[in-house]
């Protein structure tokens, strides 16, 4: 699922709209916890947003390794929500980065270059997890009220870092922050 990212596309064919690599807007990002009841957070930065909707999975493993899992075709439905900046309807780091949600956990993801689709791209893990534990300690500490320290120490001793996928050149990572937790 992805939205555009620009509004200085020249053409449809520009590098910057097309959504099969993970972007910032969302695109390919392939973290299997995200199913029915879930819910996906992307930036919204282009006028008009647009979405788009494609490659359903019927099963995949995480960390997607070649160009197909258990592909299918699926009936849809979605809900689709604005949520202004500063709102609290959603996490504060989806204002600006991919964030999923599941009824049972909070899922901050990390892309190893979420805006190379002009430029090329990298596929570094080392740098897709750390934006995936960078983007976990600010939603600890910005929507959670965790300080700093101690969310690093969380992460480390409570937390599972998981490769989404590493089939595109931009390769991507995520945290799994269970919700009992903090009940």
């Amino acid at each position: 699922m992805a939205v555009a990212t620009v509004e200085d596309a020249g053409t449809l064919d520009d590098p910057l709209v097309n959504s099969i690599p993970p972007t910032l807007g969302g695109g390919n990002i392939d973290v299997n916890l995200l199913t029915v009841g879930s819910a996906f957070y992307v930036p919204v930065v282009a006028p008009g947003a647009l979405f788009s909707v494609g490659d359903p999975h019927m099963s995949m493993g995480s960390g997607e390794v070649a160009l197909t899992a258990l592909e299918g075709s699926l009936r849809l439905t979605f809900r689709l929500t604005v949520c202004k900046k500063g709102s609290t309807k959603a996490p504060s780091i989806a204002y600006h980065y991919p964030f999923g949600e599941t009824p049972d956990a909070w899922v901050p993801i990390g892309l190893s270059d979420p805006d190379g689709s002009r430029g090329g791209q990298g596929s570094d893990l080392d740098v897709s997890n750390r934006r995936a534990t960078l983007n976990a300690l600010d939603f600890l500490q910005t929507d959670l009220g965790m300080d700093r320290a101690t969310a690093y120490a969380y992460l480390s001793a409570a937390v599972d870092f998981t490769v989404s996928q590493v089939v595109d050149r931009t390769v991507g990572a995520h945290a799994v922050i269970p919700k009992s937790h903090f009940r």
